[in-house]
């Protein structure tokens, strides 16, 4: 059982710019959290809060549906999966105007 994992963002940092990993045989998100955190020493951290509950900042998807709509960390993965773990962006000031230029 292969399960594809796409890393993005600062997490990247993390994973030696590797930004796709493949593990084998795990049962849900936790799973391949942990099986992840094996092959990338402390990553866990930066997903999972101490109560192994997915960060407000962090976004994970299996096959482009998003775990918090599905069984959260417990939802199952199966064989050919594709797992998406995806740092929030935020950030800026101000908005562009319809010129291009900055408003306040």
């Amino acid at each position: 059982m292969t399960i594809r994992i796409h890393v993005a963002g600062h997490l990247k940092d993390y994973t030696g710019r590797s930004v796709e990993l493949e593990i084998q045989g795990a049962k849900d998100i936790l799973d391949v959290i942990a099986q992840l955190d094996e092959r990338v020493p402390n990553i866990r951290d930066r997903i999972f809060d101490e109560h192994d509950r997915t960060r407000p900042f962090i976004n994970i998807y299996v096959n482009e549906e998003d775990i918090r709509g599905l069984d959260g960390e417990s939802t199952k993965t199966k064989d050919g999966d594709v797992i998406y773990i995806l740092p929030s962006v935020a950030g800026g000031k101000g908005s562009l105007s319809a010129k291009g230029g900055r408003t306040r």
